[in-house]
């Protein structure tokens, strides 16, 4: 019997192209609605991605304009020499308008101890078990550490344990070789501030004599007439830095006054130019310090908040913008959001924020009284003159209505959480969408078990007929052969 192993072989007729096209026409009619609602369903979601993003770069704008002291914005100008400052003054939160007359009386310096030795390389300690010698500065001698010395150690050992201690808190050794052959040790604490010297204890009484600053020479008792204690002089002492503010003395033990004057950071290069002509005794000339509301750098962050919310304005109205119709035609132009009412939603929220009066500002109730305007489209620009004139009469009535506890940043980033949150409405639109992508990427995966069974089915159908053709062809072939003999 003959094995028929292709469609319409049997028959000579072309079954193949038959089942081939019947396969076609049955994808098509299974695929299409899936392919049309898959491209969409992946159109909105990409809509949605956009406008999330949107959105939560506009709400990393308004949480910039409610941080503490974002509208504080000063200008610091102070009279000196620009080539050498006497001072840098910077603003923190907290800074106020004013105008101060500050002198640098003194500067802050570390304690320093210098000791004179015969020879840098030459060993200092004989005693067979060494010793340790111990550092401390600060009021409280809060500030210590501790090195060991051992028998042989010369001036640069000591020097190079000193340097290199893990619980050293900031002094520096140093040795000068001087002129006359000698050796200097010099060392400085680190540390500054009135009371804050340096001293040195040594545990033994070889080390005592070279090092220890705790010994007071006129305990020396007759018999150790001669004897040095301690080479180790304080060569100068700690000291406080000095300012004077309007009369009134400062004090700090760094160059630095943080906050002495609420909401200023004054660091001081040196001291202020000396008066040559005062005949009152008055040593140093003072600094004018002027602080002033930085009008510049606030409208760049009022101007920052009206970029960033025409531009989440812009890509709502360009997501949710219908097909236009030309000539009863679509022409496919649309957002991919295109109709969808959450567009319409933020766009309304943001319209509505900007215009409801506010009850943070006395003076205004809305930004459009602070020269913001609006125009036609729904987007904002700032009038430069109006806006200026606001922060010069009303400039705490400016920043309450901005970034207040009910300020319109605070509100709408509030408001917008709605839309941004962790399980929030677009992060729930996503996931509802994600998960109508995988139902569809399902239905493709089932479609493909219905083709081959299809398949399968006709392959069945027009198997049998083929080869019932065949044998009608095998019979008719057989009668002509007959009835022409």
């Amino acid at each position: 019997m003959t094995t028929i192993t292709s469609a319409g072989a049997g028959s000579g007729i072309d079954l193949e192209s038959v089942i081939s096209a019947s396969l076609a026409a049955k994808k098509t009619q299974l695929e299409q609605p899936i392919t049309t609602k898959k491209t969409n369903t992946q159109l909105t979601l990409s809509g949605i991605s956009q406008l999330k993003s949107a959105v939560s770069t506009f709400s990393s704008t308004l949480d910039t304009l409610t941080k503490t002291g974002a509208f504080n914005k000063r200008t610091v100008k102070v009279t000196q020499d620009s080539d050498d400052p006497v001072m840098t003054v910077t603003t923190k939160s907290g800074a106020s308008n004013g105008q101060y007359n500050i002198t640098v009386n003194q500067l802050a310096t570390t304690s320093k101890l210098e000791g004179t030795f015969d020879s840098s390389t030459t060993s200092l300690v004989s005693n067979d078990t060494g010793g340790s010698l111990t550092f401390k500065a600060g009021k409280a001698g809060d500030k210590e550490f501790t090195i060991d010395v051992k028998k042989g150690d010369t001036l640069q050992n000591i020097r190079n344990r000193i340097n290199n201690s893990g619980n050293n808190f900031g002094l520096s050794a140093n040795i000068i070789n001087t002129s006359d052959g000698k050796s200097k040790l010099v060392l400085d604490s680190g540390v500054s501030g009135d009371g804050n010297d340096m001293s040195i204890t040594a545990n033994t009484d070889e080390l005592k004599k070279l090092f220890d600053t705790n010994i007071d020479p006129n305990t020396v008792t007759a018999t150790e007439t001669g004897t040095t204690y301690s080479q180790m002089v304080l060569s100068r002492p700690a000291k406080s830095a000095k300012i004077d503010v309007d009369g009134n003395e400062l004090t700090s033990d760094t160059n630095t006054f943080d906050d002495s004057i609420v909401g200023l950071k004054i660091e001081v290069n040196r001291l202020s130019d000396k008066d040559t002509s005062d005949s009152t005794g008055k040593t140093y000339l003072s600094n004018k310090v002027a602080i002033t509301t930085d009008t510049a750098s606030v409208k760049s962050l009022v101007q920052s908040f009206v970029d960033s919310y025409n531009t989440l304005m812009s890509k709502t109205t360009a997501l949710g913008k219908r097909n236009s119709i030309v000539a009863g035609e679509s022409q496919d132009d649309g957002g991919a959001l295109a109709g969808d009412s959450t567009t319409r939603s933020i766009s309304n929220l943001l319209a509505n924020a900007v215009s409801t009066p506010s009850k943070e500002s006395t003076t205004f109730s809305t930004i459009f009284q602070l020269g913001i305007e609006m125009d036609n489209n729904g987007k904002l620009s700032i009038n430069s003159d109006t806006f200026t004139d606001a922060l010069d009469n009303n400039f705490d009535q400016v920043v309450a209505l901005f970034s207040g506890e009910n300020g319109i940043a605070k509100t709408l980033s509030e408001q917008l959480k709605t839309y941004t949150k962790t399980g929030g409405l677009l992060a729930q639109r996503e996931d509802s969408l994600n998960t109508d992508l995988r139902s569809l990427n399902q239905k493709e995966s089932d479609n493909t078990d219905v083709l081959t069974k299809y398949e399968a089915n006709l392959r069945a159908q027009y198997g049998g007929l083929d080869t019932l053709l065949a044998k009608l062809n095998k019979s008719a072939s057989y009668l002509t052969s007959i009835s022409s003999s």
